[in-house]
């Protein structure tokens, strides 16, 4: 299974704030997959990976707080 980003969050063209907006999100209302028959589960933990794997790449210091605040917001629990 594939999950494609937005055109505009996979290129340059995006801001910090916009790629941070757009996972805290799904982070806060993550889709659903089935992931076997009658079975579905939330893939909140495939978005706290991929903001995960973006923080260090982010300049703009906002976009980077409110994101590790949203990731530490479900982390924790």
């Amino acid at each position: 299974m594939s999950i494609e980003k937005p055109e505009k969050l996979s290129s340059e063209k995006a801001t910090d704030m916009e790629v941070a907006t757009f996972l805290a999100g799904h982070i806060d209302n993550p889709c659903e997959a089935e992931v076997s028959p009658g079975q579905c589960e939330n893939i909140r933990s495939f978005y706290i990976r991929e903001a995960e794997s973006l923080l260090p790449k982010m300049k703009d210091e906002n976009a980077k707080k409110f994101l590790e605040l949203k990731i530490k917001e479900y982390g924790e629990k």
